[in-house]
């Protein structure tokens, strides 16, 4: 059984928004420049690709004793040892938990997409669950994994 796995799931629906933000943003910035705030339309401009950046892929990765999990390029990211996860379950979120990064009852989601996600309980009894369109194979590498280690 393969113990390493890693996998992006991009946010298409992230993507899409962010992308229809930017150009709902064109005639505003369009309008900045016409006053002659440079500045505040070049850190709105980089404040919205900033967001793209962070936030238009997650990527999970299980290998070396570790469960890490990223954001984009990686300024939000999570590492969780084996030896805090209890135990993990394949599921589908509710529709309403969408994507991102929020509580959920017990715990966090880490989402760049709705849908499906590997539910990790850890040994303080705190629930995370990671988004990922894979869950079945992350659970299936995450449990060998931690059964090697």
């Amino acid at each position: 059984m393969k113990t390493e796995y890693k996998h992006t799931q991009f946010g298409a629906w992230t993507i899409v928004i962010f992308l229809i933000v930017g150009l709902l943003m064109v005639p505003v910035v369009a309008s900045m420049l016409d006053d002659g705030r440079l500045l505040i339309a070049i850190i709105t401009s980089a404040l919205l690709l900033l967001g793209l950046a962070m936030f238009y892929a997650l990527t999970v990765h299980v290998s070396a004793g570790k469960l890490k999990f990223w954001f984009g390029i990686g300024l939000i990211r999570k590492t969780y040892p084996f030896a805090e996860i209890q135990s993990t379950r394949a599921l589908k979120d509710p529709w309403y938990y969408f994507w991102g990064i929020k509580t959920i009852p017990g715990g966090w989601l880490y989402a760049a997409a709705p849908g499906e996600a590997l539910e990790i309980v850890l040994q303080d009894g705190k629930i995370i669950h990671v988004g990922t369109n894979q869950s079945k194979q992350l659970k299936e590498a995450l449990d060998a994994a931690m059964a090697v280690s």
